[in-house]
């Protein structure tokens, strides 16, 4: 059980570790590389429209202040399951501490 429980930690990870890095909006980079593969069969003028529109859309208030609670929520999810997987094995702890800082927030 156990195994199982680290297996579903390290496979959400990427996903639950690193969410604050997704200011490269409709990136080229990080987390954002899926956008990359969506975008792909997409003509250049078609992509800068997009990432304009984008880009324009990531001003407006309503836009940043659901985008400001999407990462705290995500920073929620993330010192929670650091957490828990703390709890289920303490002794991760040494292997947490490998993380860059911003990944252990909760352990800090």
């Amino acid at each position: 059980m156990l195994i199982s429980i680290l297996g579903t930690g390290l496979s959400l990870a990427p996903a639950v570790l690193g969410q604050d890095q997704d200011e490269d909006e409709l990136g080229g980079k990080g987390k954002h590389g899926h956008w990359q593969q969506q975008m792909a069969n997409l003509s250049q003028p078609e992509r800068e429209k997009l990432k304009a529109a984008h880009q324009k859309a990531m001003q407006d208030p309503t836009v940043q202040s659901a985008h400001e609670k999407m990462k705290a929520a995500r920073r929620e999810f993330r010192d929670s399951m650091n957490a828990a997987m703390l709890k289920a094995d303490p002794s991760i702890q040494p292997i947490l501490d490998k993380l860059p800082a911003h990944h252990r927030r909760s352990q800090g």
